[in-house]
């Protein structure tokens, strides 16, 4: 049996922390306190959907029919990652390909993930749909990306587009990660367990990361 030198790698947790009956509207997770039966304590879930918090999103979100995140193999919830960084200039109005490439073209073949965090002060931060379309070229299986990020623009069409190109080759999308600011390394191994529920277009999921110090 393998073990992990922990005196050599970091453990991260890139999880958004959820602290019911506080969360914004729209993102609701609202808990009342309850018993069982025995009279142990329990909270029951009143109010919350499958986008609340670090989640997973599976093709029959935007389908409506297709996989869920239990007709993938755990092997799909992880893998070699990168890290991609957006440190732009000022005066750039989006991440463009460019930008992307040079970071990301040495690392074909060898990563399985990809995290895209905000390296800026804009929220949000654009990204051209064409870098999208590069992202897909890697045969991802994970694309993970802070929920300060857009890409195209705001519209309706740009989202679907991005879904679409994304899902459509069955890489799954892991919205609303947190402590991005903790990934020091360009290289690392991510993993985004969801739950074992069947038939939901989304899941949430423990997001974490394996990073050598």
């Amino acid at each position: 049996m393998f073990t992990i030198d922990f005196s050599r790698f970091d453990l991260i947790d890139l999880s958004m922390g959820i602290i019911p009956n506080q969360l914004n509207e729209g993102r609701p997770f609202e808990v009342k306190e309850g018993r069982l039966a025995d009279g142990t304590l329990k909270y029951d879930i009143v109010n919350t959907h499958t986008h609340v918090g670090t989640h997973i999103e599976s093709p029959v979100h935007f389908y409506f029919k297709g996989k869920t995140c239990t007709d993938y193999p755990l092997t799909h919830f992880m893998g070699p990652a990168a890290l991609l960084t957006t440190n732009i200039p000022d005066d750039a109005p989006s991440v463009t390909l460019a930008h992307v490439q040079p970071q990301l073209e040495s690392k074909r073949g060898k990563i399985e993930v990809l995290y895209v965090r905000n390296d800026t002060a804009r929220r949000p931060l654009f990204i051209d749909l064409e870098c999208v379309h590069y992202f897909a070229g890697f045969g991802l299986k994970l694309f993970v990306f802070e929920h300060t990020i857009n890409f195209g623009d705001t519209s309706l069409e740009a989202g679907r587009e991005f879904h679409d190109v994304m899902l459509s080759r069955d890489t799954l999308l892991v919205e609303f990660p947190a402590n991005g600011a903790a990934l020091t390394r360009s290289d690392f191994y991510l993993m985004a367990v969801p739950l074992n529920i069947r038939g939901i277009d989304s899941s949430a999921c423990r997001l974490f990361a394996i990073q050598e110090k």
